[in-house]
């Protein structure tokens, strides 16, 4: 496979977006405070709603797509909306196709979603949560650069099992302003 197709999804990657976010939802449960069991009921309507409120710079899906144009990865960037809170932008639901793992498609979608909030204006700062156990994840994000700030203990509780978040920042290095 050559590199990954990396752009915004629309509202026309619904049903492909829905099928994978199901999917991770599934596979992944650790990963994602929501579960299965509370978006297999929604429609593709409501994902589509999903999609539709990302159609601007500040917040949008990432999907990467192979050769054939089909979605095997995505990863959620949104941006602060509050004025105070404005220089903070958030990642988000990263996911990979288990086949298309350890391929670098994980790294070119953050690549990308990082690239990006590097160039919206007054952006100082990316932060996401990561589950403690998660060590694939945990390094390609140290490798671009996040450092730890906080440990939620019991973030998550999934089959009876409590399981610790890592919170982690990237701070882009911005030129002072006169």
């Amino acid at each position: 496979m050559d590199k990954p197709k990396i752009r915004f999804l629309t509202s026309q990657d619904v049903v492909a977006y829905r099928e994978l976010r199901l999917q991770a939802l599934r596979e992944s449960p650790t990963a994602f405070a929501s579960s299965f069991e509370q978006e297999a009921y929604l429609t593709v309507t409501d994902f589509a709603a999903r999609l539709s409120t990302h159609d601007n710079l500040n917040s949008g899906i990432f999907g990467a797509f192979d050769d054939s144009d089909r979605l095997i990865g995505m990863l959620g960037f949104s941006r602060e909306n509050r004025p105070k809170r404005a220089h903070i932008g958030n990642l988000w639901s990263m996911y990979v196709l288990p086949k298309f793992r350890r391929r670098g498609v994980g790294a070119v979608l953050l690549d990308r979603a990082l690239s990006h909030a590097q160039q919206l204006d007054g952006l100082r700062q990316v932060i996401l949560g990561v589950t403690a156990n998660n060590s694939a994840a945990f390094s390609l994000y140290k490798s671009r650069g996040f450092e730890r700030f906080g440990l939620e203990h019991d973030a998550l509780f999934v089959d009876g099992i409590y399981f610790d978040e890592e919170h982690l920042v990237l701070h882009f290095v911005r030129e002072k302003s006169d």
